[in-house]
């Protein structure tokens, strides 16, 4: 009887521990990820994605001087303080043809994280040589 009862603990426990685990693990949450333009001119804003299994796909809009453009996102519930995963760069250009390309480590190094990622993009930022 003593055998039983113990068999029977166990997998309710084990049952337990299964079903928290699972909850946990199936969390996300939705973040965002905000652009402001602080520059003086136009921006033609492109963001390349790569999210397995899907083909790659662009983000384009356009961002006035002063304004701002938002996306959101979804993560696990580990991946809370990531920068979005299938991001892999953005293509900046400005009304005069300037072409600046930041890879995902620049991103990651300048974005900020406070409520939605920042990225604000500065005029010396869109400076061409």
């Amino acid at each position: 009887m003593a055998k039983i009862i113990l068999r029977g603990s166990f997998v309710v426990r084990s049952t337990f521990l299964a079903i928290i685990f699972l909850i946990t693990i199936s969390c996300s949450s939705i973040h965002g990820v905000a652009i402001t333009n602080n520059t003086t001119e136009t921006i033609q804003f492109r963001g390349q994605f790569e999210n397995k299994p899907h083909p790659p796909h662009n983000l384009d809009f356009t961002l006035q001087p002063g304004a701002n453009n938002l996306w959101m996102y979804e993560t696990g519930f580990f991946e809370k303080k990531v920068l979005d995963e299938g991001l892999k760069r953005i293509i900046l250009t400005n009304d005069k043809g300037c072409k600046i390309i930041l890879e995902r480590e620049t991103l990651e190094k300048i974005a900020v994280k406070n409520g939605p990622w920042k990225i604000n993009i500065e005029q010396e930022m869109m400076t061409c040589n």
